[in-house]
């Protein structure tokens, strides 16, 4: 039977409900608080195979303290209950215990680091002890010590690799391909360093990482109470960090707009686009942005999204809009032009970027691929594409962006459900040329697709599998399991290289070796996933709690 302690709150409630005193160490004995004189405990259990040291990364947690429980005999239907006593007074360093019956009888217990942890050496106890339903037992214990690492790990030169480019928005380029073409060598892998950013009283949204310039940028999205108000005032932060040591070179933040959705780098430009108004900064010295409004045909505001960045293509920003695609000069801070898609009031959507190419830029939404000339946004084509798009009253949010696979097709997904959740829908591959949709297949598509090779990798959480799938005829080749014990679903990005692919998974990160399609290296954080030209991995992790800080770790890959 699985136990999990979600929250630190309710860790401390059951440790206050276990009313027990400090034992001895690996399986020593201790007195029950308010035992009658002249009545002897009995022992009701014994520990085996104690581990209980464990070394985290900084934001990361480790779940290697553990301990198998062995019950006496009369109490083998009783489950041993843990307290944390923590040495360094009252705040609780293990999150949970997984508590497993094993075939034999007794109990394995596994804890988990609190996430958040900052560096440093944590030490205490873990008492077990029986109900007292089941009569006067003994309590034993087991000392714990927890080691999180500090912030800067092996910060080397970087160095630029051959052919690769920057990483500028979704799926890393204007195609969305997530193509890295470069070879890794996992055995080299290593942290280069990890950033916190600001605390909130409120839950911290992050949104996926850009890398230009030598800098990685995210924005972060926070509440705090207005001042003399019981009103909370929503701040988005766009930050620029060193990739060299994660030193913040310059921070904006903008209250104006509500929030920014996730930023979108290119050269010397870094655009973001609010409710309704797109930001152009000056990426290499921030200050106050360009702000740029374009059309809205129907009234509405445009299509943001903290995980969704604009498209950058030759020094020009390319977004969607609830129902309009628009070309903004970055430079000039100018609409270039607009188009609108043509949908009713009651049948926006939201959270999606075109695909661009040097002729081209591609929509698709609310069931329909549709082409527009780059030069001046006439319409050239546009096919109906399978899927049913589900939204609310008003909207539909998408969660997705067009990929041009390969010359001649585009790659759609109809409908991205939320992480962690699952949502029926469609993958399906558009002839540009004849205009016709070339296959379709169904799942719970999870992530967004990418390209290498005539290859689609995509995590479909019908199956809780990663699948590789053959371009020409979508037939599935060849498919990677998703560890449940480890990640529930699927919960950042995939990034295919020349020989790795490395997946985003809720709680861990992982590279996939694309000859033995097995996994070579394993992360303790997952999330939204970045490579930078330098060969450096960025992975942000969610944040959902209040007082959290968002993590951002860079691996070195070379």
């Amino acid at each position: 039977m699985r136990t999990l302690f979600p929250s630190l709150w309710q860790a401390a409630a059951l440790a206050l409900a276990i009313m027990t005193t400090l034992s001895a160490c690996g399986g020593g004995s201790g007195s029950a608080v308010g035992v009658p004189p002249g009545l002897q405990e009995k022992p009701g259990m014994t520990l085996a195979e104690v581990s209980g040291s464990c070394t985290a990364q900084p934001g990361a947690t480790c779940d290697d303290i553990r301990v198998t429980v062995r019950l006496a005999d009369g109490v083998s239907d009783a489950r041993p209950q843990p307290q944390e006593k923590p040495a360094s007074g009252t705040a609780l360093v293990l999150q949970a215990a997984d508590r497993q019956k094993q075939a034999d009888g007794s109990w394995r217990l596994t804890f988990k680091t609190v996430p958040g942890l900052l560096p440093g050496e944590y030490t205490g106890k873990i008492e077990l002890s029986l109900p007292a339903t089941v009569g006067l037992y003994r309590t034993e214990s087991m000392d714990y010590k927890v080691i999180v690492a500090p912030l800067a790990g092996s910060m080397g030169a970087l160095q630029a690799l051959p052919g690769v480019d920057d990483w500028e928005g979704v799926n890393g380029n204007a195609a969305h391909t997530g193509l890295v073409p470069a070879t890794f060598d996992s055995r080299r892998f290593t942290r280069r360093w990890t950033w916190l950013g600001a605390s909130s009283p409120r839950a911290v949204v992050g949104s996926p990482v850009v890398t230009a310039n030598g800098l990685v940028y995210v924005s972060q999205q926070s509440a705090a109470p207005a001042e003399g108000s019981s009103k909370y005032v929503t701040t988005s932060t766009v930050t620029a960090l060193s990739e060299s040591d994660s030193q913040a070179r310059w921070t904006q933040s903008l209250t104006s707009d509500g929030y920014l959705g996730a930023p979108a780098v290119s050269g010397g430009k870094l655009a973001m686009a609010g409710s309704d108004t797109v930001y152009v900064f000056d990426a290499l010295a921030g200050g106050v942005p360009l702000g740029v409004r374009p059309p809205n045909t129907n009234g509405a505001l445009l299509g943001v999204s903290l995980a969704t960045a604009p498209t950058f293509l030759d020094g020009n920003v390319y977004l969607g809009g609830n129902n309009d695609v628009s070309a903004i000069g970055a430079a000039t801070g100018q609409t270039r032009w607009s188009a609108s898609l043509g949908l009713s009031k009651l049948g926006n959507v939201d959270e999606w970027t075109p695909a661009v190419n040097a002729s081209t830029v591609y929509s698709h939404a609310a069931g329909a691929l549709t082409a527009f000339n780059i030069a001046d946004g006439t319409t050239r084509f546009s096919v109906a594409v399978p899927g049913q798009v589900l939204g609310g009253l008003n909207k539909s949010s998408l969660r997705q962006a067009p990929v041009l696979a390969e010359a001649g097709s585009v790659l759609v997904l109809n409908q991205r459900p939320l992480a962690g959740e699952a949502a029926d829908n469609s993958l399906s591959l558009v002839d540009v040329d004849s205009r016709a949709v070339r296959w379709t297949v169904q799942g719970q598509f999870s992530t967004q697709p990418v390209v290498a090779r005539g290859v689609v990798y995509v995590g479909n959480q019908a199956g809780q599998a990663l699948e590789a799938r053959q371009l020409a005829d979508g037939a599935l080749l060849w498919r990677w399991p998703l560890d449940t014990a480890l990640d529930g679903y699927f919960g950042g990005d995939l990034i295919v290289t020349g020989n790795l692919l490395f997946v985003g998974g809720r709680n861990n990160t992982y590279a996939i070796d694309l000859a033995s399609r097995k996994t070579v290296w394993t992360y303790r954080m997952g999330g939204s996933l970045a490579l930078s030209r330098h060969g450096v991995l960025y992975i942000r992790q969610g944040t959902d709690l209040p007082g959290s800080s968002m993590v951002l770790t860079a691996i070195n890959l070379q």
